[in-house]
């Protein structure tokens, strides 16, 4: 079992596992305004790509580069990669979670109608691969967007996919590349909690346990219309999910002793600097959350209607966690008018929806509190 302690970050050298399309969702080129095109480039590891981004709609763009295609500081899936017999090639990076009220101009890419944008991929920096051969790449997502010149998320994400290639891949040259190599794994971790972040780490799992709770009770009522606003549907296979998947947040977060998750308030590979303004950062594979300097400036709760806080970022962290519950969250979406945009099917596995849904809880904390104690719901601090 891994141990849940709020402690200096341990190793990302475990991060290896296929990511691409976990929830098995499909998205239509035909709806999308933007079109991806991938052609493969001349290098050692012959890992590395291109990647051309063509705005064929009717409106000019503002496409949020960080943790995206775009995106080519953090370590990020921006390619899926398969073998000849159609296994996924290991990913090994991090899902990071971004503070949009800090994003700034410099972290978008503007894209006029008609405009394109190319950017290089060496995939060999965020994918292990096995053995040489031949591997067909795919890029296949969802890319949150403003509408120029505006940086809010007031436009739902557009979804892609682009053309597969193949490319004959040197594994030896490619693991020069990867990024994690250098990063071992260590079972003594360092501690890395000042009294600060230490008192901050433990209220927010506190408050993260309570909205959680609260969140799910609300989702187990079939007339609650908030549940239909934050997930597109009435439908009682959703409910269920979205119920049980809170009531194993609660859990985890109930706990800063024992668990299947790690929760970390130090920032031991430095990802947090990397790019953009990043809460916090998870593993979703390994069950590692790591919190960055950005979450001990949040409020403890909610201070007003969808905005962050560090209960909600808790939240949307741990529904990454494969462990927690599976299929883990991804992050199609941020903020809440791109977030309840998305289709039901996606906003079902969006870590946004869950954590705004839960801050609408925060009025009701006080008498949800009272009654969860009477009926013996909260499970003990330890």
């Amino acid at each position: 079992m891994l141990w849940r302690k709020v402690l200096a970050l341990a190793p990302l050298a475990s991060i290896a596992s296929g990511h691409p399309n976990a929830h098995g969702i499909r998205y239509s080129k035909r709806d999308s305004t933007l079109e991806v095109t991938l052609a493969p480039v001349v290098s050692e590891s012959g890992a590395e790509v291109s990647a051309t981004i063509k705005n064929t709609g009717s409106l000019d763009l503002n496409l949020l580069k960080v943790g995206t295609i775009l995106d080519d500081k953090l370590p990020v899936q921006r390619v899926s990669i398969v073998d000849e017999s159609g296994n996924a090639v290991s990913f090994r990076g991090i899902e990071p979670s971004i503070q949009y009220d800090a994003l700034k101009p410099k972290h978008f890419e503007s894209l006029p109608v008609g405009g394109s944008v190319t950017v290089s991929i060496d995939a060999a920096k965020v994918h292990q691969f096995a053995q040489s051969g031949t591997y067909s790449i795919t890029a296949e997502g969802i890319i949150p967007i403003a509408l120029a010149p505006s940086t809010d998320f007031s436009h739902p994400a557009v979804a892609f996919r682009s053309n597969t290639i193949q490319v004959d891949v040197d594994a030896d040259a490619a693991a020069k590349s990867l990024v994690t190599a250098a990063l071992k794994e260590r079972t003594n971790l360092q501690p890395g909690c000042n009294a600060t972040t230490l008192d901050a780490s433990t209220k927010a799992l506190a408050n993260c346990q309570v909205l959680a709770l609260a969140a799910a009770a609300d989702a187990a009522d079939p007339s609650s219309k908030r549940f239909v606003e934050y997930f597109g549907t009435n439908s009682s296979e959703t409910r269920n999910i979205v119920v049980n998947r809170l009531r194993n947040v609660a859990q985890e977060c109930s706990t800063t002793t024992s668990g299947v998750s790690r929760y970390f308030c130090y920032d031991y590979y430095g990802v947090c600097e990397l790019d953009g303004p990043l809460n916090a950062y998870t593993a979703w594979d390994v069950n590692t959350m790591v919190m960055c300097p950005l979450f001990f400036g949040l409020p403890p709760l909610p201070v007003g209607c969808h905005r962050q806080c560090q209960a909600t970022t808790t939240i949307h962290e741990t529904t990454h966690c494969e462990a927690v519950y599976a299929p883990h969250t991804d992050d199609y979406a941020y903020a809440y008018n791109a977030s309840v945009a998305l289709p039901p099917e996606r906003a079902l596995h969006n870590a946004d929806n869950y954590s705004l849904y839960a801050n609408g809880m925060h009025p009701y904390i006080p008498l949800l509190l009272y009654n969860m104690e009477r009926r013996g719901l909260i499970f003990g601090f330890d």
